[in-house]
């Protein structure tokens, strides 16, 4: 058989494959948003023996239990999700040193999330302070079926998820513009489309795909260089880099974030609640505390004179 034919048979293996995929998606309800151009491209990307074995890469990254949407929005949804800058309820820090140990722009990495994808990534966006709960508290940007959101990381999310933690290890990344990429994308839609997008104009995001490009925004890959990786960029793409290394957080840590960064502790003590409120009252305490100085000090000078 010419080389011709074979081609002709792949591509043909290749669109029968790409609608049964589809097809599986749609019984199971995964929000998948794959184009058939994709789907080839991904395939002569890869080293893959053959449409077949591409095939079952898909399916293993893809959940394999009926995907339930009610996960991510309705009754069933849990309160971490989606909270914007307030708080439903008091997350809990009391197991596992979140609060010392995070800093921003780690990676965020749930064996147990996905949103149509085995596994999900977010990123820290910083420790940030409620005064309704009188809590500090870890927030994160991720992309979820409600589209880009802030999110909080605690203890129960860290068990319900089964989260780890990674850290890039590049200590010259401006960080800040890391999360500025996140940021600039709050609002926008999520689609898991395996599509590895890096511009900021981008209509829409799965979770790997917009942690990456936000590293990718500053020069840095942090896409697994394995031989073999997954379709797109996947959270176990990212999981499996050479760029990043585990966060230990079995001991209670201070952060060089939370030692050195100056914005980081602005953001600790203006939380997000009524900011300016508070830099106006701030501003009246130490012009009360500066009259009552001067006060004390006036019968010195008296005597001076």
């Amino acid at each position: 058989m010419s080389n011709n034919d074979n081609n002709t048979n792949e591509n043909l293996n290749l669109e029968r494959y790409y609608k049964e995929l589809m097809n599986f998606a749609k019984i199971k309800n995964i929000p998948l948003s794959l184009s058939l151009e994709t789907f080839e491209k991904e395939y002569e990307k890869g080293n893959y023996e053959d449409p077949k074995q591409y095939l079952a890469v898909y399916y293993n990254l893809l959940q394999a239990d009926e995907y339930d949407r009610t996960l991510e929005t309705g009754l069933k949804k849990k309160w971490y999700y989606n909270t914007g800058l307030f708080l439903s309820q008091k997350p809990t820090y009391e197991k596992y040193n979140l609060l010392s140990n995070l800093q921003v722009g780690d990676i965020i990495f749930e064996a147990k999330g996905g949103f149509g994808i085995t596994a999900h990534i977010a990123i820290v966006e910083g420790i940030f302070y409620n005064e309704t709960f009188d809590t500090k508290f870890v927030r994160v940007i991720e992309a979820i079926g409600d589209g880009v959101v802030r999110s909080v990381l605690d203890d129960e999310r860290f068990v319900d998820k089964d989260v780890s933690v990674l850290r890039i290890k590049n200590k010259g990344i401006n960080i800040t513009k890391v999360l500025d990429f996140c940021i600039s994308q709050l609002g926008k839609n999520y689609s898991l489309d395996f599509q590895k997008n890096t511009s900021p104009d981008e209509d829409d995001w799965y979770c790997s795909e917009l942690v990456w490009a936000a590293y990718k925004s500053v020069g840095l890959d942090i896409e697994t260089t394995d031989t073999f990786n997954e379709p797109g960029i996947t959270p176990r793409d990212i999981n499996n880099s050479n760029e990043l290394y585990p966060v230990d957080l079995s001991k209670a840590v201070i952060s060089e974030s939370n030692k050195s960064n100056s914005k980081f502790k602005t953001k600790l003590f203006f939380n997000d609640e009524n900011t300016e409120e508070k830099k106006a009252f701030f501003i009246f305490a130490l012009g009360i505390i500066i009259l009552v100085l001067l006060a004390s000090l006036e019968p010195y000078f008296k005597k001076r004179r």
